[in-house]
């Protein structure tokens, strides 16, 4: 009698948060970054496109014990950054534009997760991220999405 490997379960894409790109994690795309533990068991994701790493949320128990533990539900989108209103908090969801675009934000400290603080919307939108003051132009600030701090939307 002949039995046959157990196939493994199929893995549904992923798109990353910070370029947008849809990948299949684990497995090839790990390996062929030189993931360590590739073949193990990861609770982290990584974009093959632009490598940001994030916590897988169905493998990270430190992350599923951190969101039962604070009790956040995930925010709601309110928008980019060119459409608050001044005085507005909001935290990054995504970046959206070009790759020499998202190459720039990312090199400024914009990712996902990241709190920024709209200051001014005229003649140039002024933001703060922590202890850092930046000024940015009408796209640039167009292709910052927003999610509400407070999860409210």
């Amino acid at each position: 009698m002949t039995t046959l490997p157990l196939a493994a379960p199929p893995v549904d894409p992923v798109t990353c948060a910070l370029c947008g790109f849809e990948y299949t994690p684990g497995g090839d795309s790990c390996r062929e970054r030189g993931c360590p533990i590739a073949f193990g068991t990861c609770a982290t994701r990584h974009c093959p496109n632009c490598g940001y790493t994030m916590p897988d949320e169905q493998k990270s128990s430190t992350l599923g014990f951190l969101r039962r533990l604070l009790g956040r539900r995930e925010p709601m989108a309110v928008g980019t950054v060119a459409e608050l209103p001044t005085g507005t908090r909001g935290v990054v969801a995504r970046l959206e534009g070009d790759p020499e675009l998202l190459t720039r934000l990312t090199a400024q400290g914009f990712a996902p997760g990241v709190a920024v603080h709209l200051l001014q919307r005229s003649p140039t939108y002024v933001i703060e991220m922590g202890e850092t003051t930046i000024a940015l132009e009408r796209r640039v600030a167009e292709a910052i999405v927003l999610h509400d701090p407070d999860g409210r939307g």
